[in-house]
């Protein structure tokens, strides 16, 4: 089994869908029906296995999507969606598992830029000087 989509709700679809293709580079794939009596629209990046569905505002406004993004680069990256109009909540920031920073899409969902790092000194390989 693997994870194929991540569903990310939105009061406005067409807000969301432009914010995912012309900001984060999605592309838009298909439309389906995922959720019953409603049409999904389908979005793909060409580096992530995973898709985004786009869906109309759910029942229980509270819920949202958090989604982690892996990244090579997250200061690399935070400066290109920044320059492209994301919001960003602050500057990244280390964590405890690496250098992160969050936005909001124009639907509430959470998404999490995270470039994972290992920083226990025990199992770098350092050679002494």
């Amino acid at each position: 089994m693997k994870l194929k989509y991540i569903p990310v709700f939105a009061e406005d679809a067409e807000a969301q869908i432009d914010f995912y293709t012309q900001k984060l580079g999605f592309n838009t794939a298909n439309n389906s029906c995922f959720i019953e009596g409603e049409e999904c629209t389908v979005l793909q990046a060409d580096n992530l296995d995973v898709a985004l569905v786009v869906a109309g505002k759910n029942n229980n406004n509270a819920f949202k999507s958090c989604i982690i993004l892996n990244t090579e680069d997250c200061l690399k990256d935070y400066h290109l969606y920044k320059t492209a109009g994301v919001f960003f909540y602050a500057t990244p920031r280390y964590l405890p598992n690496g250098l992160a920073a969050e936005f909001l899409d124009p639907g509430g969902n959470r998404f999490i830029l995270l470039e994972e790092r290992n920083y226990n000194l025990e199992e770098r390989n350092y050679t002494e000087i």
